[in-house]
């Protein structure tokens, strides 16, 4: 079985219930760590707060912060998110070291879907950084949840226009980056966990 599990999807899915879940289940017999991805990080994420504070750049891209960034700066902010991601792949390689087991919610897959989804910025993946976040995506072979969108939309509120543009992505990518595809729409928590460990070889 795998020591690196990383759930990725759409919001409303069923990652973080799946990942807490899934690390309570191995807890019980392994050191288990659990590691999240949120989106823009750090100085990114006080940057986007400000913005949307003063009223500048208002916009429905990232639904977030209710900001939209204008074309040509659009590579200037993926640089700057990927600034912010990194040191959280740094914290999940030390915390990788230290676990015989370390369950991920989100991740590299999550991270080029959210650069690209929220910037309305497609070209970011054929950049030489999102090129290679998905070199990382393909190292961590990610569990992909998916749902139909209107079940995703009812989940979790996200408007319809991100949420498709975010849900085509991740069916276009799963289908190369991810190990296995799971259709949460009518499996219970319990049911997709048991998936998922079918899916790591346990």
């Amino acid at each position: 079985m795998d020591k690196l599990i990383v759930i990725s999807g759409s919001d409303g899915s069923g990652k973080t219930t799946s990942a807490l879940l899934l690390a309570s289940y191995l807890s019980r017999r392994s050191e288990t760590s659990i590691h999240w991805f949120r989106g823009s990080h750090m100085h990114v994420s006080l940057l986007y707060r400000l913005f949307r504070k003063l009223g500048i750049l208002r916009g429905e891209d990232n639904p977030y912060y209710g900001v939209s960034i204008p074309r040509k700066a659009r590579f200037p902010f993926s640089l700057l998110e990927f600034s912010g991601i990194l040191p959280l792949f740094l914290a999940r390689f030390f915390k990788r070291l230290v676990s015989d087991y370390l369950v991920c919610d989100r991740g590299a897959l999550d991270f080029a879907i959210w650069v690209s989804a929220t910037l309305n910025y497609p070209e970011y993946l054929r950049s030489l950084l999102g090129k290679f976040s998905l070199s990382l995506a393909s190292r961590e072979k990610p569990i992909l949840l998916t749902a139909p969108p209107d079940i995703l939309m009812a989940r979790s509120k996200t408007p319809r226009a991100f949420l498709y543009r975010e849900h085509v992505l991740y069916e276009i990518l799963g289908k190369y980056f991810s190990r296995c595809v799971i259709d949460t729409s009518e499996l219970s928590p319990i049911e997709v966990v048991a998936r998922v460990l079918k899916c790591v070889g346990n």
